[in-house]
């Protein structure tokens, strides 16, 4: 649950699944093609419709063609989210995967937008020229993942998918309302309320970690990405114990498995704060080897720094722990020049274990 910046009720609080967001989105399609009037409220709706369809063109680089006559809204045709055209048969299209918190696969985005291309929806023939598709994300979400999406789906055109995010959504388009439509305004304060609590790290104060909630540990984890080296994801880990967010980087290929870092948080439990260096292993016959091997590496090179975790042999294992906290404080206030410079020493041990490996199979060859 979010915090609250103000008790007064708010609709999204209950209307939480996606089903309500792709009603907003197609709302403000529809306002983007009425007509203008008089009524300074339609005025402000029908502006913030229009703001909506220039950003998603802007994602492409592209721009509308002409003034918005009209706009055709199409949900859940071939399982698409929202599909809406605007002025005709040869206007410009949206194909959009709405998401809130969930995530999708290549394989359905690639089927969405090949579906569209084949005249196989409601909207007939669409040109590849005139298709625009986006993946708009309300929930915090990984900078892997955005780029991700944005690469990895296999498009025969010139728009691939793009992602439209919550603080492109409010920067863009919901902070320019100027009216007072209660929907709007609630969604708005809906999606700000999102966004603040996972910039709320950055107020973080010593002591205080068991307030810390999952989305503010997200919106760091998303700060981070940036200043880690090969970070590859982060995000929820089920387990019996009721799961952790993880954040993982510094990832090696070693003869025979993996090794990387991992940050294993459980949000509200302050010593469910670890920093680990993690092990995986292909072979089950190797496990036993491979986990004392590097357990003896990665002490070698961290000495004083590291200390060995007690762990039973798996497919991934945390094989030693960064011994003080990594989370640094000054005058009480979280340092976050200071706490990734905790996370590049642990790469510096990690890339010296590597080092150390190497020049052991040397050895051994020479």
């Amino acid at each position: 649950a979010m915090t609250k910046t103000n008790d007064k009720p708010n609709i999204f609080n209950y209307a939480t699944k996606e089903l309500s967001q792709d009603a907003v989105i197609c709302w403000l399609l529809a306002w983007a093609g009425r007509k203008g009037g008089q009524d300074k409220e339609d005025e402000a709706l029908r502006d913030c419709g229009r703001r909506f369809v220039e950003a998603l063109l802007d994602e492409h680089r592209a721009s509308l063609k002409g003034d918005i006559e009209k706009t055709e809204i199409r949900q859940q045709d071939h399982s698409i989210d929202v599909l809406a055209r605007i002025n005709g048969p040869q206007g410009q299209v949206f194909l959009i995967e709405d998401k809130t918190s969930t995530s999708d696969h290549s394989e359905q985005l690639k089927r969405y937008y090949d579906a569209v291309v084949g005249g196989k929806t409601a909207l007939g023939e669409v040109g590849k020229k005139n298709l625009f598709p986006i993946f708009l994300k309300t929930g915090n979400q990984s900078r892997a993942e955005e780029k991700r999406i944005e690469e990895s789906v296999e498009i025969d055109g010139p728009y691939r998918y793009r992602v439209f995010n919550r603080k492109e959504f409010l920067e863009k388009v919901l902070d320019h309302y100027k009216g007072s439509n209660p929907i709007l305004l609630d969604f708005r304060t809906y999606l700000q309320e999102w966004e603040d609590e996972a910039n709320s790290f950055k107020d973080w104060k010593k002591g205080e970690s068991a307030k810390w909630s999952w989305n503010a540990w997200e919106g760091f984890f998303r700060h981070l990405e940036e200043k880690l080296v090969n970070c590859g994801w982060w995000g929820y880990v089920p387990n019996p114990r009721g799961g952790f967010r993880g954040l993982w980087w510094s990832f090696n290929k070693i003869e025979g498995g993996d090794i990387k870092l991992q940050l294993e948080i459980v949000p509200g439990e302050p010593e469910m704060q670890k920093l680990c260096f993690k092990l995986g292993v292909g072979n089950k016959e190797n496990r036993g080897a491979m986990k004392d091997k590097w357990r003896k590496l990665v002490r070698d090179a961290g000495g004083e720094a590291v200390e060995l975790s007690r762990t039973r042999s798996g497919w991934t294992m945390t094989i030693a722990l960064w011994k003080n906290p990594w989370l640094a404080f000054d005058y009480g206030r979280l340092d976050i020049k200071a706490t990734v410079a905790n996370l590049k020493k642990a790469e510096a041990v990690l890339a010296k274990a590597i080092d150390m490996e190497k020049r052991q199979g040397d050895e051994t060859q020479s």
